[in-house]
């Protein structure tokens, strides 16, 4: 779960981000004091939830998401009880009073973590898994047009904002999705999230460094929030391969 966090107050964010640092699915990317810099940030990102003020000086939380186009899922904070009608008006997953106790705000990123999963399961419906010849295909839309990949020959998944790119034997192919969405499509036992930017093929893996795999030549990153399931997968499939050639 990607998410952004807006508070003009400095100890309010420093609260929120040692609960959220807690919650191993979250991924703050950012934070702002400025409701302004958040907005310019999320003409070019993509996140799943905003952690969001409502008394701020510029633009109130209220107002925020009226000035986006498609707004995240959207989680209120605040000191004020008396916005709590207009919040859920907005349609809102939640809405926290401080001082924010960790197991209330557990409670509301639990919220939002269905709602993304519900939403997902609907959106991957634009991008079909088949079988041709006994091979698993994907067909991943790319603007006006269907293209048809092989999964055993996507190397990686690179996202960019509002776009990810999938990395091929064949070049890369561009297309509107979040990568969480691509996660629900590619099998689970054949792919993984090794940074909130990029999810890799285990079998395109060529070496594993301190702080990145190489693919293809390219080094790609292991963040701190990926790192211990990643090596965790990758020992067990290290001794399940030991074992097989004990056995034989």
């Amino acid at each position: 779960m990607n998410c952004i966090l807006i508070d003009d107050e400095p100890a309010a964010i420093d609260v929120l981000k040692f609960h959220l640092s807690s919650i191993p699915f979250v991924d703050l990317e950012k934070t702002f004091r400025d409701p302004l810099d958040a907005l310019e940030y999320l003409q070019k990102h993509t996140v799943d939830v905003i952690f969001l003020d409502i008394n701020m000086p510029k633009l109130s939380g209220i107002s925020f998401p009226k000035f986006l186009q498609n707004p995240p899922l959207i989680i209120f904070t605040t000191a004020y009880s008396e916005y709590a009608l207009e919040s859920y008006e907005l349609k809102a997953v939640d809405y926290l009073l401080k001082p924010i106790e960790f197991n209330r705000l557990l409670q509301a990123v639990m919220k939002a973590q269905q709602l993304l999963e519900k939403n997902s399961s609907i959106k991957t419906s634009s991008a079909e898994v088949s079988n041709d010849g006994g091979e698993q295909t994907i067909f991943i839309k790319s603007g006006s047009e269907f293209h048809q990949l092989y999964i055993q020959d996507i190397n990686y998944v690179e996202s960019d904002g509002n776009y990810v790119t999938f990395h091929t034997g064949k070049g890369p192919v561009l297309a509107r999705y979040k990568l969480s969405e691509v996660l629900e499509i590619l099998p689970k036992e054949l792919f993984i999230r090794i940074h909130r930017s990029y999810v890799v093929a285990l079998k395109h893996i060529e070496t594993v460094k301190k702080y990145c795999v190489v693919i293809d030549a390219k080094e790609i990153p292991i963040s701190s929030n990926y790192r211990e399931e990643f090596l965790a997968m990758i020992n067990e499939i290290s001794k399940k391969g030991a074992a097989k050639s004990k056995d034989d």
